[in-house]
């Protein structure tokens, strides 16, 4: 009898270990196995407010706009759930919506739940994911934990539920905003249309590991970007030459859901064509002597051993080959 108390004992002790220790993503489903390989967080101060928004209150505006991929060789038709911070002055959820493929700007809404006491968004893909397919998903809460009244600030904070291989938040300032600072240094920082970006990229970024950001910034106005949009004229110049002279913000279904994710998805895709086509023109303009001198100086390696890591473990896990590794392994030299 003791022998078989101690068993189920065991047992249970075994099953509670593989629920309570193993990553979220392997717990997802007991049939296949699917993981976040990227993740782009898009940090938006002051962008857009909700409906019932209290408009003398800066809102802030989170989008995940992700990709899971499933490695196994079972459909995954189990259930998503991805961590949001609920306990945030006013959150708001916005919508869970799939996208087709990455260049999909129509995305078709997902069924979701929100438990706010364990602070998490759940749903099952309405389409089950095949086996070696991605799934592509974007997630957008608001909440309101930006401070003062000209000089504005708040924190963001991401802490992922499971290990990430590639990482970026972007973050968008306030349209009109002065003396946008974020108090680390950006893999990446343009302008677009009067609205400073700056991007941030990780690889390999591990569960639990705490990402923080301190944002601050000056606005005398509670005039929303899209709000400015509204009534925004491009630049007649090169850089913006070819594009509309207003962005096309149009009510394009019934539904809430698709009139706001469409405002959202156009404002966001004009800020980014607008940034990509002023690096271009940048490029293009700088004087040949500049460029010559400039690939004729080797760039500077932040650090040689991280990088070197990196690319043993490239190549350990099959992503490149044993030439790819030896072309990046020389740059590094």
């Amino acid at each position: 009898m003791k022998r078989k108390f101690r068993g189920f004992v065991l047992f249970a002790l075994i099953l509670l270990i593989q629920i309570t220790i193993l990553p979220v993503n392997e717990v997802y489903s007991s049939e296949a196995e699917i993981s976040l390989t990227e993740l782009d967080i898009k940090v938006m101060p002051e962008f857009i407010n909700p409906e019932d928004w209290d408009d003398t209150i800066p809102s802030l505006l989170v989008g995940y706009h992700g990709t899971f991929t499933n490695h196994s060789d079972s459909v995954f038709n189990g259930e998503i759930t991805i961590s949001v911070p609920t306990h945030l002055p006013l959150f708001k959820e916005g919508f869970v919506a799939q996208f087709k493929d990455p260049t999909d700007t129509q995305p078709t809404e997902e069924a979701y739940t929100v438990n706010f006491e364990e602070q998490y968004f759940s749903w099952s893909p309405s389409n089950p994911i095949q086996p070696n397919d991605e799934y592509y998903f974007v997630l957008e809460y608001f909440s309101a934990p930006i401070e003062g009244e000209v000089e504005r600030n708040f924190q963001y904070e991401y802490i992922p539920d499971s290990d990430i291989q590639y990482l970026s938040l972007t973050f968008y300032a306030p349209f009109q905003a002065e003396n946008f600072q974020i108090n680390k240094e950006a893999d990446l920082i343009t302008q677009s249309f009067g609205v400073e970006i700056q991007v941030f990229e990780y690889n390999d970024i591990k569960q639990g590991e705490i990402l923080d950001f301190n944002v601050s910034y000056k606005k005398d106005s509670i005039v929303t970007t899209v709000e400015a949009f509204n009534d925004f004229t491009m630049p007649n110049d090169e850089t913006h030459a070819g594009l509309n002279q207003q962005a096309p913000i149009q009510n394009q279904g019934n539904e809430s859901f698709m009139n706001a994710e469409n405002i959202v998805m156009v404002i966001l895709m004009f800020l980014m064509i607008g940034a990509f086509i002023f690096i271009i023109i940048r490029k293009k303009n700088m004087p040949q002597t500049q460029t010559k001198e400039n690939k004729d100086t080797p760039k500077k390696i932040v650090n040689k051993d991280e990088e070197i890591k990196k690319l043993r473990k490239l190549l350990a896990d099959g992503q490149i080959d044993e030439r790819t590794y030896k072309e990046k392994r020389s740059k590094l030299d």
